[in-house]
């Protein structure tokens, strides 16, 4: 097993809980600049209501006005395993809906 993944696989499940809560929805209505370099990025799920998220650069809820955003992302990686699997990667844009 590649050392790095294992490292991703450990640290997703320390704090996997965390990013368990009920987000709120954003409401942007101004001019909005966004830059997002990412590189390495995994997102591991697995167990009975499984959802594996990769997002970068993303702004999700309502949007009035100029938005830009800028995104360079390489290696990402979201996987999902168990009984109602959902894997969403989202990268670089305006998403209205959670990961369905």
């Amino acid at each position: 097993m590649n050392k790095g993944f294992a490292v991703a696989l450990m640290l997703s499940f320390a704090v996997g809980s965390g990013w368990a809560q009920t987000s709120q929805r954003t409401r942007i209505q101004g001019n909005t600049e966004i830059n997002a370099t990412t590189n390495n990025m995994t997102a591991v799920a697995t167990g009975r209501d499984t959802v594996a998220k990769n997002r970068v650069g993303v702004i999700q809820g309502e949007k009035k006005g100029d938005t830009r955003i800028s995104v360079a992302a390489g290696n990402v990686v979201t996987v999902a395993g168990g009984r109602n699997k959902k894997a969403c990667t989202n990268i670089g844009g305006i998403v209205s809906n959670e990961c369905k």
